[in-house]
């Protein structure tokens, strides 16, 4: 008896075809070559040349996104390694590495982004200031 192949698996080759005819694409439309030009040149229908211009399109986003991500883990280590080494400092009541254990503590939010936005976008895109307001209340002694 003969096994069904999965209709997702593709033949050794074809998608290193489809990933070189993206690449063609997008640098015709780069290019710009409209898709129908784009069909016409690679042999493809026009919708094929559409996605296959996405697909790269995002592939290419998530090369970006990675190499961002890596490099957000690389400058975190970097920010670990300097609290380390601020740590007996910072024990000590060093005022110069306190001031610098908080600015490393700044740029750690920043590079996370663990801090609140200070602006927000309205209805037709213009930014709208976020106001925080902090209230405290004293909560009496019992």
């Amino acid at each position: 008896m003969r096994r069904k192949r999965h209709p997702s698996l593709r033949p050794p080759g074809e998608d290193a075809a489809k990933c070189d005819r993206a690449v063609k694409a997008l640098d015709l439309r780069i290019a710009g070559a409209t898709y129908r030009q784009i069909a016409a040149q690679l042999n493809v229908s026009e919708k094929t040349a559409y996605y296959d211009v996405q697909d790269e399109l995002g592939r290419l986003d998530k090369v970006r996104e990675d190499k961002a991500e890596r490099l957000r883990e690389l400058e975190g280590g970097r920010l670990d390694a300097l609290q380390v080494a601020l740590a007996p400092g910072i024990r000590n009541g060093d005022p110069r590495a306190i001031a610098t254990a908080v600015r490393l503590m700044e740029r750690r939010a920043k590079l996370f982004g663990l801090d609140a936005p200070t602006e927000i976008s309205g209805p037709n895109g213009s930014p709208l200031p976020v106001i925080t307001t902090v209230v405290h209340q004293l909560v009496p002694d019992t």
